[in-house]
Order: C-alpha cells, then sequence, then structure tokens
C-alpha cells in the first residue's frame, strides 16, 4: 500500500472514529438531558405558592411569540437549557397572579426587554387588566429602556437606581440599503416588482428611501408613537407634551433626578431599597421572607383547568413564510398545511384562531396556507386571525379570507404587493474571480440563470408572472374582506400601514388581541361556556433529535451570530436572498428604535 492510499485510509477511519466518539457524546448529553427535564418536571408538579408572593417578571431578553422547539444552540454553547421568555407563558402568568389569592402583586425587573409593539401591546394590557383585581404593580430597573418604560407606565410605583437611566427617546425605522455594497462585490440584483409602495426591494436597488417609503414610513411611525405616548399619559397622569419634551430634549442625559420632576418615575433608589419598598408593601422586616415567583414557577404551580370536548385551535404563524425546511420560528406551508388540515377534520375543534406574526415570504407558500385556511372555513368552523407585531404582505395574505381579523393599534399590516429578486453574478464570477462559463445549449432560455443577466424577454417573462401573482393576491385580499377590487388596489400597491390605519382602510376589523380573538371565536361557535384552547403545532421537546438537528444548522447559526454579531446579519440577508422563492410578497424587516 503506497503512503498517499495509506494516507487516505488513515483519514477516513480518523473521521469515521470522530463520528462515533461524537455520537456517543450526543447519545450522553441526551440522556443527561433529558434525566434532568425529567426531574424537573417532577419537581414542577410538587412546586406550590406560598403566602404573600409576588410574581417576577424580569424584562430582559426577546419576549418571543409562544415557546418554541428547544432551542439547543444555547444549551450547546453555554451548557443551560433556554430561558427566554414568550408572550404565551407571560400572558398566562399575568392572569393566573390576577387569580392567585396567594400572589400579592407583581415586580418587574426593568433589564432591556426587546419585542415589538404589539407584543409590548399585549403585556401591557394584560397588566393593566390584573390590576383590576385590586392588586398591585411595583417596577425597578437600574436603568430603564423604553421598551421597559412602556411596560412599566402602568405601575403603582416606578423607582430607578440613583445613577440610572430612563431612556424614552421617541420610535424610528432604521433600514439598511445594500446597493453599494453589492456594487462594489460586482452583484446586480434584478428587481421585478408591482407596487409604488413594495419597498422591500429598495435595499437592493437604491442608497436611500424612495420619498413614497418615506412617507408610508412617517405614517405608521408617527400613529404607533402616538399611541405609545398616549398610553403613557393616561397611567402616569401626566401630558403627552412632557413626554415629548423628555425626548426631545435628551433629559435621559441629564441628571436622572430629572425624570422625578417630570413625575415620568417615582423614586431613585438602590437596589436593595427597591426590595424594601417591596416588603413594605408586603408588611415584612426580614427579606428570607419575600418570596418570589417565576412565570414559570406560577404556571407550573397553577392547577390547570379541565379540559373541555370543546376546543378552540390556536394555530400560531410565526416567522418568515417558505415552503419547505425546519429551521426555528420560521413558517413552511408543507408544514402548516397538514395541521390546518387536520384541525379542520377533527370534531372537537368547534373554530380556530390564526396567530400571525409575520412579515411575509413566499408567494407560493403563501397561497398554499390561504387554501387550506379556505378549506377549514368549508367546513363551516369560526375563523378569526390575531395580528402581532407584523402581518403584512404574505403574513396579510393568509389572513385575509378570516370571518373577521383583530390587530393592536401597533400592529403592521398590509404590504399587499408582490416582487421577485433574481441576482445577477457575472460581473463578481468574472471580474472579480475570474470564472468564466462555456455555454452549450439546446434552446433559446436554457442558460436562464444567476450567472448571466436576464434578457429583454426574460425580464418581459418574469413581469407577466409578478402582475399574475398580484392580480390573484389582490384578489384573495378583494373577496376575503369584501372590498371592491379597486378600492383595494387603491390601498395596497405594497403599502404598508399601522393596525389604526388599518381599521380606517377595512383591512381589519377591530383592534384586539389574541383573548379577544378567541373569545370571539368561542361565541361564533356557541361553546363560549365551555372549550379549552389547543396551541397548535405541537411543540416538539425531543431533546436528542433537536440537539441532533442544532447541531448541522441551529448552533452554527447561532454561533456565527454570536461572533460576528451586525456583519453576519447583512451577510445571513444575502445568503437569504439566493435561497428564497424567486416571487416574494414580503416586507423588508423594520427595526423600529
Amino acid at each position: 500500500m503506497n503512503k498517499f492510499t495509506s494516507t487516505l485510509l488513515g483519514s477516513f477511519i480518523g473521521t469515521w472514529i470522530a463520528f462515533i466518539v461524537l455520537s456517543i457524546v450526543i447519545f450522553i448529553c441526551g440522556i443527561i438531558a433529558i434525566a434532568s427535564l425529567s426531574m424537573s418536571s417532577l419537581e414542577s408538579t410538587t412546586t406550590t405558592i406560598e403566602k404573600n408572593s409576588v410574581l417576577k417578571i424580569k424584562l430582559s431578553g426577546t419576549i418571543e411569540e409562544r415557546q418554541s422547539d428547544l432551542d439547543m444552540s444555547q444549551f450547546l454553547y453555554t451548557n443551560e437549557l433556554p430561558k427566554v421568555e414568550n408572550l404565551e407563558n407571560l400572558l398566562k402568568a399575568i392572569d393566573n397572579a390576577k387569580k392567585d389569592n396567594h400572589i400579592e402583586g407583581i415586580y418587574m425587573y426593568c433589564g432591556g426587554v426587546n419585542a415589538g409593539f404589539a407584543t409590548l401591546k399585549a403585556v401591557r394590557d394584560a397588566l393593566i387588566d390584573f390590576k383590576t383585581s385590586g392588586k398591585w404593580i411595583y417596577s425597578y430597573g437600574e436603568s430603564l429602556a423604553q421598551s421597559d418604560y412602556y411596560l412599566a407606565s402602568v405601575s403603582d410605583r416606578i423607582l430607578m437606581n440613583k445613577v440610572g437611566m430612563l431612556d424614552v427617546h421617541g420610535i424610528g425605522s432604521n433600514i439598511p440599503f445594500f446597493k453599494g455594497f453589492l456594487d462594489k462585490i460586482g452583484v446586480e440584483m434584478q428587481v421585478i416588482r408591482v407596487g409604488t409602495y413594495k419597498s422591500a426591494v429598495e435595499p437592493y436597488m437604491l442608497t436611500q428611501m424612495s420619498e413614497a417609503n418615506r412617507l408610508q414610513t412617517q405614517t405608521f411611525i408617527d400613529n404607533i408613537w402616538n399611541e405609545i405616548a398616549t398610553e403613557i399619559s393616561a397611567s402616569r397622569g401626566i401630558d403627552k407634551e412632557t413626554i415629548n419634551l423628555y425626548a426631545d430634549s435628551l433629559y435621559a442625559l441629564s441628571n436622572p433626578q430629572k425624570a422625578v420632576d417630570l413625575k415620568m418615575i417615582d423614586n431613585l433608589v438602590y437596589d436593595h431599597e427597591a426590595k424594601e419598598a417591596i416588603m413594605k408593601k408586603l408588611g415584612i422586616d426580614d427579606d428570607d421572607d419575600l418570596n418570589f415567583v417565576s412565570p414559570t414557577e406560577l404556571n407550573q404551580a397553577t392547577i390547570a383547568p379541565k379540559k373541555s370536548a370543546n376546543k378552540i385551535a390556536v394555530l400560531y404563524a410565526v416567522g418568515e413564510i417558505k415552503v419547505k425546511g425546519s429551521a426555528i420560528n420560521e413558517i413552511y406551508s408543507d408544514k402548516l398545511v397538514p395541521v390546518i388540515e387536520d384541525a379542520a377534520e377533527d370534531d372537537d375543534i368547534k373554530g380556530m384562531v390564526l396567530r400571525v406574526n409575520s412579515p411575509g415570504g413566499s408567494a407560493y407558500a403563501s397561497e398554499q396556507i390561504w387554501e387550506a385556511l379556505q378549506q377549514f372555513k368549508a367546513t363551516g368552523k369560526p375563523l378569526a386571525v390575531s395580528m402581532g407585531d407584523y402581518a403584512a404582505s404574505g403574513g396579510y395574505y393568509i389572513s385575509c379570507n378570516a370571518d373577521r381579523i383583530f390587530a393592536e393599534p401597533t400592529t403592521i399590516t398590509g404590504s399587499i404587493g408582490i416582487y421577485g429578486l433574481i441576482p445577477n453574478l457575472e460581473k463578481v464570477l468574472n471580474d472579480k474571480l475570474g470564472i468564466n462559463f462555456g455555454l452549450v445549449k439546446s434552446n433559446a432560455n436554457t442558460d436562464m440563470s444567476v450567472t448571466k443577466a436576464l434578457t429583454p424577454f426574460q425580464r418581459q417573462s418574469y413581469q407577466r408572472l409578478i402582475n399574475d401573482g398580484y392580480e390573484l393576491f389582490t384578489k384573495r385580499c378583494s373577496d376575503g374582506r369584501d372590498i371592491e377590487i379597486n378600492q383595494l388596489k387603491s390601498i395596497a400597491e405594497g403599502r404598508v400601514w399601522d393596525g389604526q390605519e388599518a381599521l380606517k382602510n377595512k383591512l381589519v376589523d377591530e383592534h384586539g388581541n389574541l383573548k379577544d380573538a378567541i373569545t370571539w371565536v368561542a361565541q361564533k361557535a356557541k361553546v363560549s361556556d365551555d372549550y379549552s384552547v389547543e396551541s397548535l403545532p405541537e411543540i416538539k421537546d425531543d431533546f436528542l433529535t433537536t440537539l441532533l438537528f442544532t447541531l448541522s444548522e441551529e448552533g452554527i447559526d447561532a454561533k456565527m451570530q454570536e461572533r460576528y454579531g451586525v456583519v453576519y446579519e447583512y451577510v445571513k440577508e444575502i445568503e437569504n436572498i439566493l435561497s428564497r422563492d424567486k416571487v416574494q410578497c414580503r416586507m423588508e424587516t423594520i427595526v423600529i428604535e
């Protein structure tokens, strides 16, 4: 055996040994984790809530829409299971705290929560409802981010560290534009769209916002901020002019006493003094008697309501809409459609709420989900939509045929438009990398690919496809909303609306949250006196399956995100462009700061 062959064989055997060892490690980790999860489950059954307990809500990290499948990336890189809060769990805990006689109040520890304003409003409304029980809410933060303050403003007392910062500065949208970067590396984005306001393609064809996009963005930014300022004003008993003065004058950078003087907050204290204030409220002297309970602990300790034979399904559609895939927090039509079909055939499910939090995505996938929902409605079961932070473009496509649509005033919706984005890599391949192609073809358009520019005929053909897609999209919306097609088109063209303008334009039926939508469906199904709620799709919590998946995709992605931060986000955006369907009904992700 020659040296090359022996080296190659040795490398091959070494690779297989490494794979076997890795598999054993994964298996052992899985067994340990399963045992740990089992013990945790066992412990949760014995959890009790003591008297004089306080629900402690840590406002930090991202509030996800619901508990997702086990996110193993955190386990792999931090050796602990994920503890990210989710809206479903949080709302349930606040409601349980309202009803539990052992819970005296809520303590919100403000640490920089990250969530859309519709999500924050859902939590805020739940806190306001909690206060109808006569119980109290205290909030404290070393500093208070604007999102923290929006929630904390409902509190009986807002406390902040003596050297902290109350950061209220208003909101704005900051959209990155990639055209200059793409020009430098030699990538041409061939854009085909319908709709003056279909701005999702602008970052690839312009270096700054168009006037049409600036107009629509300014409109919903102003409306959302006015809603936020109005609610804070009502809760704190201060006028909106004071809030805007604080924001415009950058008082966040002044002595924190300014926030107290303007009655934005109540007092400046250190951490231990905040705890002492809660102890005084409870009438206890020893901090050992101060019993904080987390949302998860409270929910585990609360006896679950008796299951009813009548079920209202809540179907979560969260993330970008795609045809196929397996990543966490994305919508895949090949997975969601069967869930809808099963719900339609399940006699115990009397109605359904589609909870949408999506900027859209694949036009093809959106149509498949729309059709499945149409089949669900054909059974005679009521269907409502509850919109979260986003229900735009494809997110609106899958919403438009519901019997009733609920949205928050701060929801971003509409964006009824469609586009195609076809990259041309000819310049970067030829001029930058020196890669050329030798072509032999049987037909005129055999060579239509990303390695060359579209011909006029090819572009015209794509435009026809986009136009047909737009006509279908607008027809779905026109039929679903019972709006004459020309009137519908006058508010379409890809324009984005906030929940307040969407209500005026009849794109939604009323302002309300998920609970309101569930109540409406139960009433329509005539089961309002006896029903239980079932969340769909079912959450996969198989440790080994999730671990194997994470090793192949999610874990690597999370590690790259951690290492390269915002740069990696831009790289991922380019990757996403290349992997998406060519025809999209999607809006750009708007970062509201």
